[in-house]
């Protein structure tokens, strides 16, 4: 995905799905998001379009800024969640920025925005988790474990400063932690592995993964979300077996049934990630494919996830 501080509206609704195990038999309920830019202004559209089980606001968030106002009165009165997405950066795309490395984060360069943004998230009747430093195992930020003179040690050491100071603030221990790498790692290599970048359990509260099909686009062919997810999720819940979010995702339709490959997320649960809580769409039209909710069939498929689940 192309690299922008960007808004996200989380659309929670929540699909019932019975999990069965050799011995006992549980119901979960799988969180449905999309994608949004300006939820203040879209959501009531959304609604229309999808139901009322919107339960969740997600923003991204350049270090240093702070939250819009709009947006916690938003979360509010919608009874809302807020989710953000912390990025240490200038703001822009691209992974050469010196001025932001990981040491950066780890020297306490944000500290005190950490603790402006905690504050803020204490406001938040429905809760809050935060997201930092995402996809850490691609080469795309300024956080990226492979470039910009960081390594995977070091953002094991900048997560964990962001955890301490984030719980050492007035009413950070309410706040919950989500780590997210992409769902495999660009470049595949071993000192890039998404077990390199995981900072213990007693570090995360949730765990999660990102990840897209991009349809039939030049080398790139159709692919379903549980060739996407799977193998992922069985390896972070390895490591934690906390809820698992798939925290972004999307499908084009070049290639394939896009309404379908919606559906489809649905059944991961009972198949393959019994421990998944929540999915994200990556709801956008840009160069990488048309990511967009739009046509009857897909808007229909949407509303479904939406409106069949648990509330």
């Amino acid at each position: 995905m192309s690299r922008r501080v960007r808004t996200v509206l989380t659309l929670v609704g929540v699909i019932g799905a019975v999990i069965v195990s050799a011995s006992v038999a549980t119901a979960r309920c799988l969180r449905v998001g999309v994608y949004a830019d300006d939820p203040v202004r879209t959501l009531p559209a959304l609604k229309r379009s999808a139901g009322n089980g919107i339960t969740v606001i997600s923003v991204y968030l350049t270090a240093g800024n702070a939250v819009p106002a709009s947006l916690l009165a938003a979360a509010n009165r919608e009874g809302a969640q807020l989710m953000v997405t912390w990025e240490p950066d200038d703001g822009s795309d691209g992974a050469n920025q010196p001025a932001h490395r990981l040491s950066a984060v780890t020297r306490g360069r944000y500290d005190a925005s950490l603790r402006t943004l905690v504050a803020q998230l204490t406001q938040v009747r429905a809760g809050a988790i935060l997201r930092p430093m995402p996809e850490m195992n691609t080469p795309w930020y300024a956080w990226s474990g492979t470039v910009n003179h960081n390594t995977a040690r070091g953002f094991i050491r900048a997560w964990r400063h962001v955890r301490k100071v984030v719980r050492a603030t007035p009413g950070g221990s309410r706040i919950q932690m989500l780590w997210s790498p992409y769902a495999w790692s660009t470049p595949d290599t071993a000192a890039n592995a998404i077990t390199r970048y995981f900072p213990g359990r007693a570090e995360v509260d949730l765990v999660g993964a990102d990840g897209y099909n991009f349809g039939n686009r030049g080398q790139m062919t159709w692919t379903d979300p549980g060739t996407i997810f799977s193998a992922a999720y069985q390896q972070i819940e390895s490591l934690a077996p906390k809820p698992f979010w798939i925290a972004e995702t999307a499908s084009t339709g070049a290639g394939g049934d896009k309404a379908g490959w919606i559906l489809s997320l649905s059944t991961l649960q009972t198949t393959s990630m019994p421990r998944l809580a929540g999915v994200v769409w990556y709801d956008v039209d840009e160069s990488l494919g048309n990511f967009s909710l739009e046509g009857n069939s897909v808007m229909s498929a949407f509303s479904n996830l939406v409106e069949e689940g648990c509330r």
